[in-house]
């Protein structure tokens, strides 16, 4: 609110209304503590970025736990943040982690619920077998495989799923003999000893391709299909290709006050491109753009942005 980033001084399309005035006292009183243990004077200002750094700081973390820890290169996926507050965040996350794309879904706000509304049933099993991986284990896994998937199939069907609408994924956790942990390999036949030498590489950085390998377990998700929404298109504009702001504020980016273009989302047709720096204002999100990217809108609504400036 201090820092402008809400684009006005209310949310729910302006339903929900903010003091401003007591946001800035707020601020003013850290800025306050702030100028104390820096030995000089901090504005509420100068403590709301402050503020922001830290919060992008954490979620950065979380990023990268979920993602370089587990052997996963952010450089090669798009970001989607969700959530009424996600879209404020995630330029400042992608040029942190250096991913290239940001795909912000049309009612971020509400994607929790409509998740839940359409979100497959779904069954988890796992069945402890402790085998070593030599000739015929095959033949073991595939009898405890069946006979979980006879269990779920039957469970789903009560709650009336049919045969039809029902998905099973199989899985193995292995690991090498004398490991206290393990890791989830999708293939579950053929040479299930060099897949999880690959796993174990991409995961950890080297593969002990001498040892012994362990399945500790056979894991079967059952999958009840839920029938989802239909997308809906957008009408495209072909007049014109850059779309006009519905009005202009001044706010604080990178440490300094710009004027950024304030757009409603549900004027913005397909095709269009935004000019940033700008806020794109909805009910149940806002969307933070700097300058610095590239934003537009695809077929169904979604703002693309893509960063046009990311270090080696």
């Amino acid at each position: 609110m201090v820092l402008g980033h809400f684009g006005g001084g209310g949310l729910l399309g302006g339903e929900f209304k903010l003091d401003e005035v007591r946001a800035h006292q707020a601020l003013t009183r850290l800025a306050g503590d702030l100028s104390k243990a820096a030995g000089r004077k901090r504005s509420a200002t100068e403590a709301a970025q402050g503020v922001l750094a830290v919060v992008n700081t954490n979620m950065e973390r979380a990023l990268r736990r979920i993602s370089v820890e587990r052997g996963h290169d952010p450089r090669e996926f798009a970001l989607l943040p969700f959530g009424g507050a996600g879209g404020l965040h995630a330029v400042e996350l992608a040029r942190a982690l250096r991913i290239p794309e940001i795909i912000a879904p049309t009612a971020a706000g509400a994607l929790s619920a409509i998740g839940v509304l359409t979100a497959d049933v779904v069954k988890d099993q796992s069945r402890t077998v402790m085998l070593e991986i030599k000739p015929g284990v095959e033949v073991t896994l595939e009898r405890a495989f069946a006979e979980m998937e006879r269990s779920a199939r039957a469970t789903l069907r009560r709650e009336g799923f049919a045969e039809s609408r029902q998905r099973r994924e199989r899985s193995l956790a292995m690991r090498y003999k004398g490991q206290s942990f393990e890791l989830e390999i999708k293939k579950t036949s053929g040479d299930i000893g060099a897949a999880f030498h690959r796993a174990h590489l991409a995961r950890y950085g080297y593969a002990q391709k001498a040892n012994s390998i362990e399945v500790v377990s056979a894991r079967l998700r059952s999958i009840g299909v839920v029938e989802k929404l239909r997308q809906h298109r957008l009408p495209v504009s072909h007049r014109e290709r850059v779309a006009k702001p519905v009005s202009h504020i001044e706010v604080f980016l990178d440490g300094k006050r710009v004027r950024a273009g304030i757009y409603r989302r549900d004027e913005l047709p397909a095709a269009a491109k935004l000019r940033a720096p700008c806020i794109v204002t909805e009910y149940s999100s806002t969307t933070l753009i700097p300058s610095g990217v590239q934003a537009r809108v695809d077929k169904y609504g979604n703002l693309i942005i893509r960063l046009e400036r990311l270090s080696a």
